[in-house]
């Protein structure tokens, strides 16, 4: 929540549209990281009559539906970028709001460090689903901050609604890899053949003779 409110400060500030489509995707990280907190609170419970295998697919159900979030905000970004490609602005305030923002894109490299980790320990798609996407916010705050000191440069106005292009492009492609990813769980996708020969190997190599 503090990021997201840190970026929409930074939108307001500057009335750029680069910085209102990091601000919609930080949007999606509250919703996407609620729905992944009360999924993950389900996945845990034990097995039981109705589910033999236990809970933990809904996981992967939590990480298909912050795939579809991520596309619906990617939407909204193109949508408001294209009204400003017609008349782009220069920017208000421009050194404030960048560095609120550089603030809120630090935070949230913590945050996706955090996750990531605790996806990996845990064996939790959904932590490490979101995770991934909000490290990609990440990397989408710094292409925003390089883009709009270039257009703040030159004068070049165009090049913020060009950037938040560029954000909406990179992040139809994170929505689309967290939903693949979470499909192939659903499916039990099999593991590549990479995976699969180190697998063959370690049972060629050490299982032999029986258990007592």
């Amino acid at each position: 929540f503090a990021v997201m409110g840190l970026k929409l400060v930074a939108w307001y500030v500057t009335g750029s549209v680069a910085l209102l489509s990091d601000g919609l995707e930080s949007t999606v990280n509250v919703i996407a990281a609620i729905i992944a907190w009360m999924v993950v609170g389900y996945a845990v419970k034990p097995a039981d009559s109705d589910h033999p295998f236990g809970h933990y697919k809904a996981e992967y159900v939590s990480a298909v539906v912050e795939g579809v979030l991520i596309v619906v905000a990617a939407l909204m970004i193109v949508s408001e970028a294209s009204k400003n490609l017609v008349n782009p602005q220069l920017l208000e305030a421009p050194v404030l709001g960048l560095a609120i923002n550089g603030v809120a894109a630090l935070m949230n490299a913590g945050w996706a460090l955090v996750l990531m980790r605790a996806g990996k320990t845990y064996r939790s798609p959904a932590l490490t689903a979101d995770g991934r996407h909000i490290w990609s916010d990440v990397v989408t705050s710094v292409g925003v901050l390089v883009g709009l000191v270039l257009a703040i440069a030159t004068g070049y106005a165009i090049l913020d609604p060009l950037m938040a292009l560029l954000v909406a492009i990179n992040i139809l492609w994170q929505g689309w890899k967290v939903i693949s990813y979470s499909i192939g769980g659903l499916m039990d996708q099999s593991v590549d053949l990479v995976d699969e020969d180190a697998i063959k190997t370690a049972i060629a190599s050490h299982g032999y003779g029986a258990l007592n």
